[in-house]
C-alpha cells in the first residue's frame, strides 16, 4: 500500500486541454466529466488523485474520437522541460548515468509509481511500477507514458537508438498510433509501463551523441543553451496550432510560467519575444511555401481577426502579408 495518497498536478493537464482545443472539443465540458474545472488547473498548487487522471485521459480520447490521442499528445511534448530530466540531461555522461539520475530525481516525488532500472544479461528494462491497483485500465495514461518515454530515449540516444531492438509493454498496444510500428509493442497488465533494450546501450555516451549530431560546440557547461534551443522548438512545434499562450507553453515544458520567464529573462529574451518571433517565423514560412489565405493563417497563429495579424505582420517585417508573398514570388525565392 502507498504511504501516501497518489496525487498528480492539474497543471500538468495542460497539454491534453490544448490538444482538444485544435480537435475543436470543448475542454471544459471534458473537465467536467470527471468533476474538476478550468479554474482548478488554472491553480498552481492544485492536484488531483491519479484516478481521477485515469478517467480524464480516457475521456479525453473519447472526446476527441481518436483512440490514439494521448499518445499523439505525448509525443510533441519536450521531455526535457522535467527538472528531473533537465539535471540527468546536464549531468549525465551515458545513458547508464541519466537513467539512474532520473529515477532518484522521480522518487523524490513519485507518489503513485515507482521507476526503476533492471539489467538481464543482454537486455536492459526501462519501466514504472504502480503502487496501486488502477480502478479502470489506464490504457490512454499508458499510451501517454510510453510516447513520453520514447521521446526522452530518442533525445539521449539521438541517431544511435535502433527501433527494431526495441520492446515497449503496456496495458492496451492499441493505444499507440501507426507511427510507432517501429518498435514492438507487447499488451501487459495494469501495473505500469516498461520499456526493454539492449543492455550495451547503457554504455552509450550522451556527449558522444551530442557530438555526432552537430552541436559539439555547445559544452555539456552550457546548459542554457540547449534550454533555449529546446524551448523554441517546442513553441514552433505548436505555435500553428491555434496559437499558445504563456502558460500554455510553460505547461508543455511542466514548468511553471514564472520560472520560466525567469530562465529566459537570464538568457536576454522573454516568453512574449519568442512566441512573437514564432509566429512571423511560422507566417513567412506558410505565405512562401504554400497558397493558404492569410485568414487561414491568422487563425493557426491564434488571431481571431484577420486584420490584427496583417498589422503585426507589417511592423516586423514592413510589408504586408499579401505583399510579401509577391515579393518573394517575383524574386523566386516563394
Amino acid at each position: 500500500m502507498p504511504q501516501s495518497l497518489p496525487l498528480v498536478r492539474l497543471q500538468l493537464l495542460a497539454p491534453l486541454l490544448k490538444g482538444l482545443k485544435a480537435c475543436g472539443v470543448d475542454p471544459e465540458a471534458v473537465l467536467e466529466s470527471v468533476g474538476l474545472t478550468l479554474s482548478a488547473v488554472e491553480d498552481e498548487g492544485a492536484s488531483v488523485h491519479v484516478m481521477v487522471m485515469h478517467q480524464f485521459v480516457e475521456n479525453c480520447a473519447k472526446a476527441a474520437g481518436d483512440r490514439f490521442f494521448c499518445a499523439k499528445i505525448g509525443s510533441q511534448l519536450d521531455p526535457t522541460g522535467w527538472p528531473m530530466l533537465r539535471i540527468a540531461f546536464e549531468q549525465a555522461a551515458t545513458l547508464g548515468d541519466f537513467l539512474n539520475i532520473y529515477i532518484a530525481q522521480a522518487s523524490k516525488a513519485a507518489s503513485s509509481v515507482t521507476p526503476y532500472l533492471e539489467v538481464r544479461g543482454d537486455m536492459a528494462t526501462f519501466g514504472e511500477a504502480r503502487r496501486f491497483e488502477p480502478l479502470i485500465e489506464p490504457a490512454q495514461n499508458d499510451g501517454y507514458m510510453i510516447a513520453l518515454t520514447l521521446s526522452m530515449l530518442e533525445q539521449v540516444l539521438g541517431d544511435q537508438m535502433e527501433p527494431q531492438h526495441v520492446i515497449v509493454v503496456l496495458c492496451d498496444p492499441s493505444v499507440l498510433p501507426k507511427s510507432f510500428g517501429r518498435y514492438q509493442a507487447l499488451r501487459g497488465n495494469n501495473m505500469g509501463t516498461r520499456i526493454q533494450f539492449p543492455s550495451s546501450w547503457l554504455a552509450i555516451s550522451v556527449s558522444k551523441r551530442e557530438a555526432e549530431r552537430g552541436v559539439a560546440g555547445r559544452s555539456r557547461e552550457r546548459p542554457t543553451d540547449d534550454f533555449l534551443s529546446g524551448f523554441r522548438g517546442v513553441v514552433r512545434r505548436n505555435i500553428g496550432n491555434g496559437g499558445i499562450s504563456a502558460d500554455e507553453v510553460a505547461a508543455l515544458l511542466h514548468m511553471n510560467p514564472r520560472t520560466l520567464a525567469r530562465q529566459l529573462s537570464k538568457l536576454g529574451t522573454s516568453i512574449s519575444k519568442e512566441l512573437f518571433c514564432a509566429k512571423m517565423a511560422y507566417a513567412k514560412d506558410a505565405l512562401e511555401g504554400s497558397e493558404r489565405s492569410i485568414e487561414d493563417i491568422a487563425a493557426a497563429l491564434g488571431y481571431s481577426d484577420p486584420s490584427n495579424f496583417s498589422r503585426a505582420f507589417a511592423r516586423q517585417e514592413k510589408a504586408r502579408p499579401n505583399e510579401y508573398r509577391k515579393n518573394r514570388s517575383r524574386t523566386g525565392q516563394g
